[in-house]
């Protein structure tokens, strides 16, 4: 089976032979997951008898702190009531390990694109940095390329292009109805885009808006297969006293703060989305309900410590809310705990459609998405990693950065040299930073994230050359003329990758030769990483 990373190329050596490892597509961070690949293949019919509608709703700066299918032991937090949404549960699974990224236009780029910010250059709000262009690739445009045979809508929220026709000419939409920038400025007098049409000073409220448009465009659709992508403003600010029939669990006597209005536009929310589901065929239709970053901090509560909300690499910044319900579930009403990704549902989303990556996706794009059918179909355990980043040119230096956690533990390696390493087993909420006091059990698992981090890059690597074992010592040259740090593996079993802390390094004009001078005797895993 043949591998391969954008940063770096693996060696192996046994018995005096060296040969390469390599591969085209999906991350460097596979390196040697050989196992992982194996459990991850899930086959799916290609194309159902009867199309099956698929349903994304979207909840804008909603996190698992203000979720009461997550937040369940923490005396100091109140939580909205979300009959609504907690009923996808009773034919769903609750993904408990859900990442995006913490702010909102990298995780709405990440579903749309299956591609993490590193390749479509978008780390931070697109106000404030680069947006999506008409030559990305886009879900709706795989829905097309492969013939799928759906109808496709967007309604609600874009903020991945400016421009009022960017849904349509960068998206692939064929129908789009919403708000194109980041936030309304009122929720009752803002500016509707309809298909490149702009009207201003628009007074409907936005998220009754939004069900008014989608459940209309569903009804249209008949028994023709549709997907919907529905995204929420709410409850992203501005904070205010919703109508009072969405929330009565809120008279407008007890709004008196801001906490108290983002809870009531959360039931705001939730009630819309209960008339929405009131439109669709649940035994039919997949529904997935995510949230695009964590909660602001201005309205954080336990368990995630103060300042530590969205705009952060923080749990309570990119730790959201995912539940996923609908035909596809086996055993439903249950938990997952595989760490997961925003950027996962393309391909799930495809597979859910009769599609796939490989039929759907020219080949010279990459896709870091990795379907989620998988868990929907089976219980068992799987070993997966989830990733969130934060960049930009109005990103704090402090904040810029990337995380990378497995089933336990997580690693935050800011851009100004930082790093922070937490069990998030024992300390779910970032509280001790083990980089500090690293143990001998630890540092293994550290140094493995550490490994794996380097991958995440679009950064075209080293070139690996003259591998050799001599005088038991391993040697290998790479023709790049920068700092080149040598690894090892000693068993893929294991997946344990550490650096060669011992290693020589030797300059020959642009070729530099790194040599391990204690190899294992037989066999050992290298790799070359910057």
């Amino acid at each position: 089976m043949k591998f391969q990373t954008p940063t770096s190329k693996l060696q192996r050596i046994s018995k005096l032979q060296i040969p390469r490892v390599g591969s085209r597509r999906f991350g460097a961070w596979r390196l040697g997951l050989l196992w992982m690949l194996v459990l991850g293949v899930w086959c799916f019919s290609s194309r159902a008898a009867t199309k099956q509608n698929i349903l994304l709703i979207i909840a804008d700066d909603y996190g698992v702190d203000s979720s009461s299918l997550y937040n369940t032991t923490n005396s100091g937090a109140t939580l909205p009531p979300t009959p609504n949404i907690a009923s996808l549960v009773t034919n769903g699974v609750v993904f408990r390990n859900a990442y995006s990224n913490p702010v909102c236009s990298p995780t709405r780029a990440c579903i749309l694109t299956g591609q993490h910010g590193f390749r479509t250059g978008v780390g931070d709000i697109i106000d404030s940095g680069p947006s999506l262009t008409s030559s990305s690739f886009t879900l709706p445009k795989a829905f097309t390329n492969a013939a799928l045979g759906y109808a496709f809508s967007q309604f609600g929220k874009w903020h991945l292009a400016s421009g009022p026709g960017s849904p349509r000419t960068v998206g692939g939409w064929t129908n789009f109805a919403g708000s194109i920038q980041g936030g309304v400025a009122s929720y009752t007098n803002w500016n509707k885009t309809v298909n490149g049409v702009s009207t201003q000073n628009y007074t409907n409220y936005a998220t009754t808006d939004l069900v008014n448009d989608a459940a209309n465009w569903i009804t249209a659709r008949g028994t023709n297969a549709w997907f919907v992508w529905a995204a929420f403003n709410a409850p992203h600010t501005p904070f205010h006293n919703p109508p009072a029939n969405l929330c009565p669990s809120y008279p407008a006597n007890t709004l008196t703060n801001s906490r108290r209005q983002y809870e009531a536009m959360v039931e705001a929310m939730d009630t819309e989305i209960g008339r929405l589901l009131s439109v669709v065929d649940r035994a039919n239709t997949h529904i997935i309900f995510i949230g695009d970053n964590g909660t602001p901090t201005q309205v954080l509560q336990p368990p995630f410590p103060s300042g530590r909300g969205k705009d952060t690499l923080y749990e309570g910044g990119i730790h959201v809310p995912l539940i996923i319900s609908g035909p596809a579930v086996v055993s439903p009403n249950r938990t997952n705990d595989t760490p997961v990704n925003a950027v996962d549902l393309f391909a799930t989303i495809l597979e859910m459609a009769g599609g796939s990556v490989a039929s759907a996706v020219p080949t010279n794009v990459v896709i870091d998405s990795k379907s989620l059918m998988g868990q929907l179909t089976a219980t068992n355990p799987v070993f997966r990693l989830a990733y969130a980043e934060e960049f930009g040119t109005n990103v704090p230096a402090s904040a810029e950065g990337r995380a990378l956690r497995d089933d336990r533990y997580k690693l935050i390696r800011f851009n100004d040299g930082r790093d922070e390493f937490y069990d998030l087993q024992t300390d779910p909420t970032e509280l001790t930073n083990l980089n500090l006091t690293l143990t001998a059990v630890q540092k293994p698992y550290r140094d493995r994230l550490q490994f794996w981090l380097y991958g995440y890059t679009t950064n075209s690597g080293v070139t690996i050359v003259s591998p050799s074992r001599s005088a038991g010592q391993f040697s290998c040259s790479v023709t790049n003329a920068a700092s080149f740090t040598l690894w090892r593996c000693d068993n893929l079993a294991t997946q344990f990758w550490s650096p060669v802390t011992n290693a020589m390094a030797s300059t020959n004009g642009s070729v530099v030769t790194l040599t391990d001078p204690a190899p294992l005797a037989n066999v050992a895993f290298y790799n070359v990483v910057k």
